[in-house]
């Protein structure tokens, strides 16, 4: 009767249950990591481009009180008549809001408009500030990195802030809240 060989036998031997279960453990430690930075990270990105969209609009707003000498005083404080002023898409020659001149707001600007904020163009879109009615290109409302329409008071309306008050409601979607990103 032959005796069992065991030096042949241990190099035949492959992974234990346990071997193996602290590897993929391991492994799905490392990925949960991964997503968890990688939606901090988006989050982050998502912020500043709100804070690059509100002062890149505050600029625009100046511009539009140096050629106008006003801020202009919306009816609504949706993103809509904002876009309008700013690119000068449906407000006519004047570049004012409710005046005989104003149109439809078609995606593009106005014959003699001025426009302030170029970036706006809903046909290019670079920032992602315009959101499309359906799939042609007129603009529905102007909105923030995170979906939401901006939220705009000037002149006379103004409460935080002597001249206009401009604000994003931030990554919980919700306003007056702590993540609020706002220009005063």
């Amino acid at each position: 009767m032959k005796t069992p060989n065991f030096q042949n036998t241990s190099r035949l031997r492959g992974f234990t249950l346990v071997e193996l279960l602290a590897v993929v453990t391991i492994i799905v430690i490392l990925s949960g990591l991964t997503v968890g930075a990688m939606g901090w990270v988006q989050k982050k990105a998502a912020v500043e481009k709100t804070r690059a969209q509100v002062a890149l609009i505050e600029n625009g707003l100046e511009r539009y009180n140096a050629k106008v000498g006003i801020y202009p005083e919306l009816r609504t404080s949706t993103g809509l008549e904002l876009y309008m002023v700013l690119f000068g898409d449906g407000v006519g020659a004047d570049g004012i809001l409710e005046t005989d001149d104003d149109t439809t707001p078609d995606g593009k600007p106005d014959e003699g408009a001025t426009v302030f904020v170029p970036e706006l163009d809903p046909v290019a879109n670079q920032m992602k500030m315009v959101e499309p009615a359906g799939r042609n290109a007129k603009p529905a409302k102007m909105v923030d990195a995170f979906g939401v329409s901006f939220r705009y008071a000037g002149g006379r309306f103004a409460r935080n802030n002597p001249d206009f008050d401009l604000s994003s409601a931030g990554a919980d979607g919700r306003f007056n809240t702590e993540d609020d990103l706002v220009n005063w």
